[in-house]
């Protein structure tokens, strides 16, 4: 899953948040077990049925999606909030934009390419198949009706280039509403009405997306408007920490969790449990859901993502379990080459399946192979192979794009001062 890169709380800038990176490594890695369960045939899909509590236990993990957006609409929008409340400059769009595509697209063009050659090139009926993921629109336009074999949980990243689009709108709209107030105070609050607006809708589009003419799994549910709840919740965290920082006191947020933050933890776990019993759904299965499973799932994929990143990206919260959880240097590392194992793993999966136009023929959707490889083969195959494939994305794409980024951004800075500074007539 898409986010950008995690900088630390503090006023150094350049330095990374190690919790935040452990965080993104579990994440990420339970994701993926959902993923390789599915295709191992231990979820459940319609007439194929789950595997006894194995498959509770783990389909229950599709709750560690939702906290990725939260991330990006704290990340992204801090800077925004920070300039509203604090006073501080508002980010530069063009620099923004910038970070923004080149951390997020040259990875997964490159993933894209690999899957289009390698799985589905025997499907390609015309040069808009091709293009149509390459400009991500395979989730706003109707394409093959099997979709694209490898890039199924790229949907991701249109969601995500969508919110990245609109957020310097939105920003700009908030500000305006949130200035017509005098103190911090006075601007957070009015700050946080339009989020709580994203979540209600957020929650209309679930019920609209689940709605039984709409058909299992249609295109628009995966639109970022179904998703902009955990975006909200990002944001409302970033308004906290912008007004804790312009007037000098704690959110009672703040103070929760610096008191208790495993108790948060805590309550994620619980969150987990009623999860795995799918409240108005089946146990262990991934039909897609009906209007009242998909509600009571949104809410509880609500209240997780707040649980379990509030204790890691408040200041001054204090904790020896959450630091060794989080901050040991193999889920650190996993963290920061997340995004490449997100974008890969179900590359890995079909070509473990042999499942694509490499092998002779066009692909099956991956329900018609669930069960040709068992669950710990398949995650041993797709854990080592996405490592090394991402990490290999991280130094040698990633990496060097976010450099050229830098360079960019720097250029356009160093231009900007050249241009306002005033001529002296000759």
């Amino acid at each position: 899953m898409t986010s950008p890169e995690i900088i630390s709380n503090g006023g150094g800038g350049g330095k990374r948040a190690p919790r935040l990176d452990g965080l993104r490594g579990y994440l990420a890695l339970g994701v993926i077990i959902v993923h390789v369960a599915f295709a191992a045939g231990v979820i459940g899909f319609y007439d194929k049925p789950a595997d006894t509590i194995w498959a509770v236990l783990v389909q229950g993990f599709n709750v560690l999606l939702p906290p990725f957006f939260v991330m990006s609409g704290l990340l992204l929008y801090r800077p925004f909030a920070r300039a509203t409340i604090v006073g501080t400059p508002r980010p530069a769009i063009r620099s923004y934009l910038i970070k923004r595509m080149l951390r997020i697209l040259p990875a997964y063009w490159l993933v894209a390419v690999a899957a289009l050659l390698l799985l589905n090139a025997k499907s390609v009926d015309g040069l808009w198949y091709v293009l149509s993921p390459l400009l991500l629109m395979h989730n706003y336009v109707p394409g093959p009706e099997l979709g694209y074999a490898g890039l199924e949980p790229t949907w991701t990243v249109p969601a995500e280039v969508t919110f990245y689009l609109a957020l310097p709108i939105l920003a700009w709209i908030f500000d305006r509403y949130a200035r017509k107030a005098e103190t911090p105070g006075g601007k957070a609050r009015r700050l946080i009405v339009p989020l709580a607006v994203f979540v209600l809708v957020g929650l209309a589009w679930t019920v609209y997306t689940h709605l039984e003419f709409m058909g299992p799994f249609p295109y628009e549910y995966f639109w970022v408007i179904g998703f902009t709840g955990f975006l909200a919740i990002g944001m409302g965290l970033a308004i906290l920490a912008a007004y804790a920082e312009a007037t000098g006191t704690t959110p009672r947020l703040w103070r929760a969790a610096q008191r208790r933050p495993l108790l948060f933890w805590a309550g994620a776990l619980v969150v987990y449990v009623i999860n795995c019993i799918r409240p108005f759904g089946k146990p262990g299965m991934a039909d897609y859901a009906t209007v009242p499973e998909a509600l009571a799932e949104m809410v509880l994929f609500l209240v997780f993502a707040l649980l379990i990143i509030a204790p890691v990206v408040i200041p001054g919260v204090r904790s020896a379990f959450i630091d060794a959880v989080l901050t040991n240097r193999p889920m650190r590392f996993f963290g920061r080459i997340s995004y490449g194992v997100y974008l890969w793993h179900f590359v890995l999966q079909y070509l473990w399946l042999q499942n694509g136009s490499i092998f002779g023929a066009a692909p099956l959707p991956m329900p018609a192979v669930m069960g040709k490889a068992g669950f710990w083969e398949l995650l041993a195959v797709v854990l080592v192979g996405t490592v090394i494939i991402a990490t290999i994305s991280y130094y040698l794409v990633e990496l060097p794009a976010m450099r050229l980024r830098e360079r960019l951004v720097s250029s356009g800075r160093r231009q900007a001062v050249q241009e306002d500074r005033p001529k002296v007539p000759a």
